[in-house]
């Protein structure tokens, strides 16, 4: 057995990236670039107008109030088509090409009407001008590989001029279930079967994180049926594996992955529940994680390492778990032989977060920690937590 730490070392040692590819830069966000995104123009590209108002010479109106003479207009979308000369001063609505010759917009609240044909400038404030690459020049660059793809940058890269962006691609998954005893839902249960929880909870956790997901189903515990299976999954960057990776007699995934190929980088985890986890590398550089087959112990062991790898695998430099620190609500009693991960509701107080562990009937009650808010760590060795105690957490 090895610690959590290590483990999750060794399963982001092998999580390497998995190539690019060009995606729609609208379709970015959540995406880790995989190339630096380049400005094609400046931003603005031109002197802009900052304001609705007039476009006018700042020695024309050093003096107010000041009487010009009103040319033309420039709008928002169009090439200004005059030029500003002494005494005169053009319309200009926000956004426009300032027109040749104005190096100054005064807005429109601080002007009034002269006649026909004719403004009065009452109130000069700044310019009003946003002058050409005052946020970005062309060549910048403004966005670089490595870093994830959020709204705004999605923005930032539509504004560079890029319709499209190299990314990280995303990792493909297969799931195989096991177990002679498990049925889908919807089958009518014979005697000793159980329903498959882990295949549905399994699916809707990975369907985010990956390309796509192959569903291989349920497998029975047997050999040839488990190599058959076990060989289509491994064309997948990551096989996950239900049951079946224990030390009991039906426990034959271990040895069928030898015979495929797979070579074990760990098996067993000082962490409760999920100690008989199996994770290994295919000979075409697949990973395989196999889980227990309690839906607690299965859900938590996706969330310590398969979470983790497939964020790696998908070019996330700090992947998750993103654990935090809170303080148990309560004492409790705990057998320290391993790192014991439980269930919570997490309250978040001015004083920092407070976490309640909840009661649960072991690593097969799935459905006491289904209102949990995340899960609380506590660390190997410790044989008892005390009301106040700092522990780390993560939320689900």
């Amino acid at each position: 057995m090895i610690d959590y730490e290590e483990a999750l070392r060794l399963v982001l040692a092998h999580a390497d990236p998995r190539g690019a590819e060009s995606v729609p830069v609208d379709a970015a966000a959540g995406r880790v670039l995989a190339q630096d995104v380049t400005a094609r123009i400046s931003s603005p590209p031109f002197d802009k107008s900052a304001m609705d108002g007039y476009a006018v010479r700042a020695e024309d109106v050093a003096r107010l109030p000041a009487e010009l003479d009103v040319i033309g207009q420039a709008f928002a979308g169009e090439p200004a088509r005059v030029t500003v000369g002494p005494g005169q001063a053009c319309v200009t609505t926000t956004g426009a090409p300032v027109p040749a010759g104005a190096d100054t917009v005064v807005m429109v609240e601080h002007t009034e009407q002269a006649g026909e044909g004719r403004v009065r400038v009452l109130k000069l404030t700044g310019t009003n001008i946003c002058p050409e690459g005052e946020d970005v020049r062309a060549g910048d660059v403004l966005l670089r590989a490595g870093q994830v793809m959020t709204p705004l940058r999605v923005g930032v890269a539509a504004m560079a001029g890029a319709e499209r962006v190299e990314v990280v691609r995303l990792p493909t998954a297969a799931l195989l279930c096991t177990g002679s005893e498990v049925v889908e839902p919807g089958a009518e249960p014979g005697p000793g079967h159980i329903y498959n929880s882990n295949g549905p909870m399994l699916l809707s956790l990975l369907a985010p994180l990956c390309r796509d997901v192959t569903y291989l189903g349920i497998v029975a515990d047997d050999e040839a049926q488990l190599e058959e299976a076990v060989r289509r999954g491994l064309e997948a960057d990551l096989l996950v594996v239900s049951g079946g990776v224990s030390m009991g007699q039906l426990d034959l995934v271990p040895a069928v992955l030898e015979r495929c190929g797979v070579r074990q980088v760990f098996h067993k985890v000082t962490v409760k529940p999920g100690k008989p986890v199996f994770f290994g590398e295919a000979e075409g550089g697949g990973l395989v994680l196999g889980m227990p087959g309690n839906p607690v112990s299965c859900f938590v062991i996706f969330k310590l390492l398969a979470w983790p790898a497939l964020a790696a695998m998908a070019g996330h430099s700090e992947p998750p778990p993103h654990f935090e620190e809170g303080r148990s609500a309560e004492g409790f009693a705990n057998r320290g032989e391993r790192m014991n991960v439980l269930p919570c509701r997490i309250e978040r107080t001015t004083d920092g977060p407070l976490l309640t562990p909840l009661p649960h009937h072991g690593s097969a009650d799935l459905a006491a920690p289904s209102s949990a808010d995340g899960y609380l760590i506590v660390p190997r060795g410790a044989q008892r937590v005390d009301a106040g105690q700092r522990l780390r957490f993560f939320t689900i």
